[in-house]
């Protein structure tokens, strides 16, 4: 368990994720717990706009291109809803990380070394704050950018087309399904009615995309930061004349702080991790086939979806690998310390860091694959590989 330390309080630079938690208490994730009503009422709206029909009432379309991209885009926004989920039903453990992190923070700016500590943390903060920044108004924007060119080549056709032509007047749809028994892909007012609300659902996925992507991201960095902070004070300790049983004691309980933190964000991550990288192989390897096949004015909203597919995916895989390696990076520095020269009491505390390093640090899928770079190549390599497949065999049927 964490405990507060009320007698030296976080300068504002240096708070927990900040502007996220001020985003996350918008939508009712964060904040009193009677808020989780505007979670609930969002994601019911993008449930009855998107998942709903798709999975009930079809794709709408008998040309498999549709039903692959139609596929691919049911895949992309199921796993972004039971995600947002799992990680709202993680509430308890994301609070208690919180905790553990401002209380790593705290012991970390206020004892030895702490200018250096808190540099470490300002440029952190400083990054993460340019990164989310951008990523919300790339969000912002993009149900526009997804919804705007299937709009804009609806109303071209619509104006330009002659009413004695023998071929029907089809609407491009942003996603391809259906929706409560409206015409949507050939009458002008429903298709409207349909454009709309979908909007307003784009916006909810938007959202969820940006809690989702940016939380994940940003407990992933800060537990790296938390070892990097470790490693950082054992090494200074090395460079001082004298160990002082005080200061080794302080290290060893910022080392178990940071160990309980990232068995948090492990605990939290885990399945929703596990679902991105085994769902994304089946919409990399449907966005291939649907791209091979189709270039037109639905090809910007596949790739939409598939580059922030591929860069969040490459997201969890590099930040992964830099928590495992900073991990290690504590084991490192204990090594390189004279050990040897000190008391047996003070060895007593380097052994507990010790026993602890050996422990496997890192992030899981569902503790059946570890998320690091290697894993992106494999799901890369994997999605190719199904995409050959799938295109061979539609060529001999």
């Amino acid at each position: 368990m964490f405990t507060t330390q009320n007698s030296h309080r976080l300068p504002s630079e240096l708070e927990v994720m900040p502007f996220i938690l001020r985003l996350m208490e918008f939508i009712g994730l964060w904040g009193p717990p009677g808020q989780i009503v505007r979670f609930l009422a969002a994601f019911g709206w993008g449930t009855m706009i998107i998942l709903f029909p798709k999975a009930v009432l079809g794709i709408g379309s008998d040309r498999f291109d549709a039903i692959a991209k139609g596929i691919a885009e049911f895949i992309f926004e199921g796993s972004l809803f039971v995600a947002t989920a799992i990680f709202a039903s993680k509430r308890i453990a994301f609070e208690r990380l919180i905790d553990g992190l401002k209380e790593i923070f705290q012991r970390a700016t206020n004892g030895p070394h702490s200018n250096d500590c808190y540099d470490l943390l300002l440029r952190q903060n400083l990054s993460i704050n340019k990164f989310v920044k951008g990523y919300t108004i790339y969000c912002c924007f993009g149900p526009f950018v997804f919804c705007v060119p299937s709009l804009a080549a609806s109303h071209f056709r619509y104006w330009t087309h002659s009413g004695n032509q023998s071929e029907p007047l089809i609407f491009e749809l942003p996603m391809e399904q259906e929706f409560y028994g409206l015409q949507i892909r050939t009458n002008f007012l429903h298709y409207h009615i349909f454009v709309l609300l979908s909007l307003f659902a784009y916006f909810v996925c938007a959202y969820f995309l940006l809690v989702k992507v940016s939380v994940h991201f940003i407990m992933i960095q800060y537990s790296s930061s938390t070892y990097r902070l470790v490693a950082l004070r054992i090494r200074k300790m090395t460079e001082s004349k004298e160990v002082t049983q005080s200061e080794l004691i302080d290290i060893v309980e910022l080392h178990r702080l940071a160990y309980r933190c990232s068995t948090l964000v492990e605990q939290i991550c885990h399945l929703p991790l596990a679902l991105e990288f085994l769902t994304c192989i089946l919409f990399w390897c449907l966005t291939m086939f649907y791209v091979s096949n189709n270039i037109d004015f639905n090809l910007v909203n596949v790739m939409v979806l598939f580059w922030l597919s591929l860069l969040e995916t490459f997201g969890y895989s590099y930040l992964g690998s830099k928590l495992t390696e900073q991990a290690d990076e504590v084991g490192a520095a204990i090594y390189d310390l004279p050990w040897f020269e000190h008391s047996v009491e003070l060895q007593r505390y380097y052994r507990l860091m010790l026993q602890r390093v050996q422990r496997p640090t890192g992030i899981t899928g569902a503790k059946f694959f570890v998320v690091q770079l290697a894993t992106f190549g494999s799901v890369v390599q994997m999605s190719y590989s199904y995409y050959l497949v799938l295109k061979e065999a539609l060529t001999m049927i």
